[in-house]
């Protein structure tokens, strides 16, 4: 019997919110109540999920925005992207990847990201915005079983930390999904910045106690890395269209291109051909995504080192009816690598938000792999990343090689769909490579099958990679699917039906029309719910 799972779905007039946990999307409509506009609601939701989903995200990692100002007509990716400590040296790298410990982690660019939006485009007190997680963290949050079985898979290394060992586990086992998880430090770190401003993270007692830690425990950032600020850059969108709706999407370092050409790719398609519940839509879906994130690993771009001209070619319409060509008639694939991405199977989490202005925001926010570096800074309260993980270690012509004050690797794809010059959908996933596969998927229904927000996010879903395998969720899709990859030479993996791989689409849809509401969705994969300020179901 295939298993269905509960949608949370949710109707308003007065904006909407959609996260992966129910204290942060509570923190966001809370803020909306207050007046506050979706800036404020974004960020505090931001904050918050920090403290309910510990294990995706939190202060101590990095964010990434993709924002529309509606009085303004501004619409820009804000890139919060962290950065390698500076006392790195090119000739010393190690020869693998730093995974674990705080070697690992990058300077934390989450409390920069979070308080430049904040301080430049929202309306509410930053103490006002923090409340939520301040009380979130002090009373307590209820363990998933998602996060519990996240806390039991990292037992090993968790435990090696001794403020995890206190509040993430019970006589020495992991905390059971239902009890309540306390994280008192960490409401006193959010105190501090309420107090003393998002500033004192990096210049303040906080960032004193940060050096402390690093240097006790053998950490690389210094004085010189927080001192520096990582202040976020204000990027263009990556703009397109599909079937005559325009698409705006984040730039490098983030993945917004791969979303894009294998919508270009599509495009070529009629939309009867591409559903993704019939063999040969799925065939044509699954070699379009291996198609494009070929591509990007053999042609990575840094956002310092590329022109517009130059963003614009690599999701050139004509470049993809190429592709749409070589689909037509290819069924087995042999390309070759030249670039190897960084090994970036992170965990990440995403949040839409929009306000009764119109005015909306995205953010796609993470601490690398499951909780990061495994480790707490000490009296803080907060998870430190491991974005030392997702850099290339050896090849020094790869734009994403280690360097003193290097940026990661990413593949944040958050994306804002318009239609008649108005945003209709506003969308975003976690899951590293697997984010823009997700996205395409859910935009394919909507746009070609017709399907609403509801069903397009609740649909089944693959992943399809530059190697050839293929991920897919079992018993979801018609037995003929499941054949028809394989025949097309794909490597079928089959994951649970409700897959956390296959991303977590958080999605708020706009109203178009004046007898409209906003709309929202959260993904069944995670424990994520969508509300909105007087809503109806």
């Amino acid at each position: 019997m295939k298993e269905s799972r509960a949608v949370s779905h949710a109707v308003s007039g007065e904006g909407m919110v959609s996260t992966a946990s129910p204290a942060a999307t509570e923190a966001s409509v809370e803020m909306l109540r207050k007046g506050g506009n979706a800036v404020d609601a974004a960020v505090a939701a931001a904050f918050c999920i920090g403290v309910s989903e510990p294990q995706a995200s939190g202060i101590g990692g990095q964010s990434m925005a993709l924002v529309h100002l509606e009085d303004e007509e501004k619409t820009f990716a804000l890139d919060g992207s962290s950065r390698a400590p500076y006392v790195l040296s090119p000739h010393k790298n190690p020869s693998k990847a730093i995974k674990l410990g705080l070697k690992s982690s990058t300077v934390p660019s989450t409390p920069a990201a979070l308080g430049y939006l904040h301080e430049n485009y929202g309306s509410l007190s930053l103490a006002e915005v923090l409340e939520p997680s301040i009380r979130a963290a002090e009373e307590g949050v209820e363990v998933t079983p998602l996060i519990h079985s996240k806390i039991v898979k990292e037992a090993e290394q968790l435990r090696k930390d001794p403020l995890v060992l206190k509040r993430y586990f019970t006589k020495g086992k992991p905390l059971q999904a239902g009890s309540l998880l306390k994280q008192p430090e960490l409401a006193a770190t959010f105190r501090t910045m309420a107090a003393e401003g998002w500033r004192d993270f990096y210049t303040g007692s906080i960032g004193d106690k940060i050096l402390q830690d690093m240097q006790e425990r053998g950490g690389l950032i210094t004085e010189v890395d927080l001192q520096q600020i990582p202040m976020p850059v204000e990027r263009e969108v990556l703009e397109s269209s599909y079937r005559g709706m325009d698409i705006m999407t984040y730039p490098p370092p983030g993945a917004g291109r791969v979303l894009v050409q294998i919508l270009n790719t599509l495009e070529g398609f009629e939309p009867e051909e591409l559903d993704p519940d019939t063999p040969a839509g799925a065939v044509i879906l699954a070699l379009a995504f291996r198609f494009a994130l070929n591509y990007r690993q053999r042609m990575p771009v840094s956002p310092d080192h590329y022109l517009q001209s130059v963003s614009q070619m690599m999701v050139d319409k004509g470049y993809a009816s190429e592709i749409t060509k070589r689909i037509r008639d290819i069924h087995k694939l042999a390309l070759q690598d030249t670039f190897a991405a960084p090994p970036v199977s992170g965990e990440t989490t995403h949040l839409s938000v929009t306000d009764k202005d119109g005015n909306t925001v995205g953010i796609t926010q993470s601490v690398e792999l499951v909780f990061g570096s495994k480790r707490m800074a000490k009296g803080l309260g907060f998870f430190y990343n491991n974005y030392m993980s997702a850099f290339e270690y050896k090849d020094k012509t790869h734009p994403y090689f280690l360097l003193p004050g290097g940026v990661p690797w990413s593949s944040v794809a958050p994306v804002l769909l318009k239609k008649r010059g108005k945003i209709q959908y506003l969308l975003g996933s976690p899951g590293s490579a697997r984010i823009s596969t997700t996205l395409a998927q859910v935009i394919v229904r909507l746009v070609d099958q017709g399907e609403s927000l509801e069903e397009a996010i609740a649909a089944p879903r693959f992943h399809a990679s530059d190697q050839g395998e293929l991920m897919i969720e079992k018993d979801r899709f018609p037995k003929q699917v499941y054949e028809a990859l394989q025949l097309a030479s794909f490597k079928l993996q089959r994951k649970d039906a409700y897959s956390f791989y296959t991303g977590c689409v958080q999605g708020v849809q706009l109203p178009v029309r004046f007898w409209e509401k906003y709309q929202g969705v959260a993904d069944p994969r995670r424990d994520g719910t969508a509300a909105g300020p007087e809503q109806a179901h």
